[in-house]
């Protein structure tokens, strides 16, 4: 009898068939969909980032699995898919047409980010509704306040001049100003890809990094509002280093299909991964219960060592080395588990992945809304203070908003107005 159920067994599955079954489909024609995936994921992170109220979400995205936050993964996943598509265009189209193209992205995106402060302080000039939380920036623990718009004092010249030199705007719009510059850098880095000059490329790239990290902390280059949360040269690292990647992902591909090479690179990864993880999960952020954290390192240890190396304005080095290998596994589990996960959430991540500049710039229209709710916003987010009735209310309007934002994105509304 044992011997017949030992039969009926099916046999274990290799890996090409594992791959075949589970995995990403090789040589797929077009966008890659595991970059879309990822810009979706980092999307619902942008969102829970700058819903300042508490929700069960908040142990996911607010720094928990690894110090990560939603701004890198804005960035870095649209590093990657301009790679990856700007390398077709400029094989198919050449370099100059490609140039074009992203120069008049840059100049739509520039458009649509002017238009929303406009707004923003068309809307506070009268006074209908309250739009505190896109005009000021409050850091709660400190109980200090800046605001983000000119002064109503100022002369309409002073305000539109600020605002055409995105010298002011919402902090939940400001990493779309340094995605401008960096986009409108691109062409110029393509340019060095092309050509592979890669010598060049990163040794440029680290000096604005290095000069950025030993540099004055309060010295702003081009004097926009960006720079205090994002500096130019810092963050640059991220976006040109993704960009690279992308560009370059069939070679990078082709390298990793050695075996030794890969379970190397996947081996290291995952191993610092799960120590960075391990690391994040000792944060003494008060906002978080005393459960959820491991009591493996004292507060003044995990501050000192957060402040010196993980700052999210000034990363060091080991927080570059978080998102890099954040990144890596990320990838690597939606290339071996590609069908079952896009069943689960590929409904969701891709289509918000694929209109994520049209998603960001609505999840702000709807995070001013959230804001006429009453006590929103008006005290830190923290996990004691929504115990345990509020706590599923907060996670609720959070779930609400993805899905308004999806189905924005379904129906297309304002396509034609909006950027993608």
């Amino acid at each position: 009898m044992s011997g017949s159920i030992h039969q009926l067994k099916p046999p274990p599955l290799d890996s090409s068939e594992f791959k075949a079954r589970y995995g990403y489909p090789a040589d797929v024609p077009g966008r890659d969909l595991r970059f879309d995936f990822m810009r979706g994921f980092a999307m619902l992170s942008v969102v829970a980032a700058h819903f300042e109220a508490f929700s069960w979400f908040n142990f996911i995205f607010w720094e928990r699995l690894g110090i990560v936050s939603a701004a890198e993964m804005f960035v870095i996943a649209s590093g990657l898919v301009l790679g990856l598509v700007n390398r077709r265009v400029v094989e198919k189209d050449g370099l100059d047409q490609a140039s074009v193209r992203l120069l008049r992205r840059v100049f739509v995106l520039y458009r649509a980010q002017v238009v929303a402060i406009l707004l923003v302080i068309f809307i506070s000039w009268l006074k209908i509704i309250d739009v505190t939380a896109v005009t000021t920036f409050t850091d709660r623990f400190a109980d200090v306040s800046y605001r983000l718009i000119p002064s109503e004092e100022a002369s309409w010249a002073t305000q539109l001049g600020l605002v055409l030199l995105l010298r002011v705007s919402p902090h939940q719009i400001q990493i779309l100003s340094l995605y401008i510059v960096l986009l409108a850098l691109t062409p110029f880095a393509l340019w060095m890809l092309r050509r592979r000059l890669f010598g060049a490329y990163f040794t440029l790239s680290w000096m604005a990094y290095f000069a950025g990290v030993l540099g004055s902390a309060d010295h702003i280059y081009l004097g926009m509002q960006f720079e205090y949360a994002f500096p130019l040269l810092i963050w640059q690292i991220f976006y040109f280093h993704a960009l690279c990647i992308g560009f370059f992902k069939d070679e990078i591909s082709e390298r990793l299909k050695v075996a030794t090479t890969r379970h190397f690179v996947l081996g290291v990864s995952f191993s610092l991964a799960f120590g960075f993880f391990i690391f994040a999960q000792t944060t003494p952020n008060p906002s978080f219960p005393t459960w959820s954290r491991l009591p493996l390192l004292n507060d003044d240890q995990f501050r000192a060592i957060y402040d010196t190396y993980f700052v999210k304005s000034r990363p060091g080095l080991p927080r570059l080395i978080n998102v890099t290998v954040f990144f890596i596994c990320l990838y690597a589990v939606l290339t071996y588990f590609w069908q079952p996960l896009r069943r689960l959430l590929g409904w969701l991540f891709i289509p918000l992945g694929e209109a994520s500049l049209y998603v960001f710039l609505m999840h702000f229209v709807l995070i001013a809304f959230v804001d006429q709710l009453p006590t929103y916003f008006d005290a830190v987010p923290s996990f004691g203070a929504v115990w345990p009735v509020m706590i599923w209310v907060n996670t609720f309007i959070y779930i609400a908003l993805i899905a308004i934002l999806w189905l924005l994105v379904r129906y297309r509304v304002l396509f034609a107005i909006i950027p993608r």
